[in-house]
């Protein structure tokens, strides 16, 4: 299927939409490949994400993270041949091994080369994206079909920003807010659904489902879950267009593991 460049951007790029929704403190997002098929790296422990000034604005974002141990290596996961795990998220999960798959730099690369395009020449919308980016750690991009070309197909993505109660974001909810509000002011062709709640890998996460029209007719659809983990949003994006390729990312779900 081929549709428009533009369309096919904003699709296949989505994450950079999501990545530029929220304010607060800096992560680091620094990633190391370990091998062509597979990459295991972290970005230090959870204390080094913010600097001195942001020290009393990484609170736990909500009871359950009271308790966690701030000191343990915040970490991009191991991105192999169909699969993904990462021990600091307690996240794991399966795709199609013929897929293709971006570490953590590749995604970093195609979220710097995608910027631009997103916020042209709005400087206060690029100043917005330079910050988010700097506290946001990509994680996983995984694609029927290659990132480069025309055509459009189911994908799933993870990746984490930090956040903190100082700026609002108590719960997935509140972060797919955010990142509605971004969309909606950067005035993409979306059509959005009513936020639910929806149990995944044996957690509950909210949801905001959007869709977009690819232009020959074609509905494309992409599922935002997202819930706070370790004083982290952590979030799915998963995308498919029709019933085909919605059941192969409705087993990209069922593998869902979340500790």
């Amino acid at each position: 299927m081929t549709i428009p460049k533009k369309a096919s951007l904003f699709a296949m790029l989505i994450m950079i939409m999501l990545v530029a929704a929220a304010c607060g403190d800096k992560a680091d997002n620094t990633a190391t490949t370990d091998d062509s098929t597979g990459t295991e790296t972290t970005a230090g422990t959870d204390s080094e994400t913010t600097n001195t000034e942001d020290t009393e604005n990484t609170e736990p974002a909500n009871a359950e993270d009271k308790g966690t141990d701030n000191t343990k290596d915040v970490e991009l996961g191991n991105t192999e041949k169909g699969s993904y795990t990462n021990d600091y998220f307690g996240v794991s999960l399966k795709f199609p091994e013929a897929w293709e798959f971006q570490d953590a730099a590749g995604m970093n690369e195609l979220t710097n080369a995608s910027s631009e395009a997103i916020a042209g020449d709005d400087e206060t919308k690029k100043k917005q994206i330079e910050l988010s980016q700097t506290k946001t750690l990509n994680l996983l991009m995984a694609s029927k079909y290659p990132l480069d070309g025309g055509q459009i197909g189911p994908s799933a993505m993870a990746i984490a920003e930090k956040v903190s109660l100082l700026q609002g974001i108590r719960t997935g909810k509140d972060y797919l807010k955010a990142t509605k509000k971004f969309m909606e002011d950067s005035q993409f062709p979306y059509d959005y659904k009513e936020m639910t709640t929806e149990t995944i890998g044996g957690k509950k996460m909210d949801l905001m489902q959007i869709t977009m029209d690819a232009g020959d007719g074609t509905t494309i659809t992409q599922d935002y879950y997202s819930s706070i983990i370790e004083g982290y949003a952590f979030n799915f994006i998963f995308t498919y267009l029709g019933d085909e390729t919605k059941a192969e990312i409705d087993t990209i779900k069922k593998s869902v593991q979340l500790k």
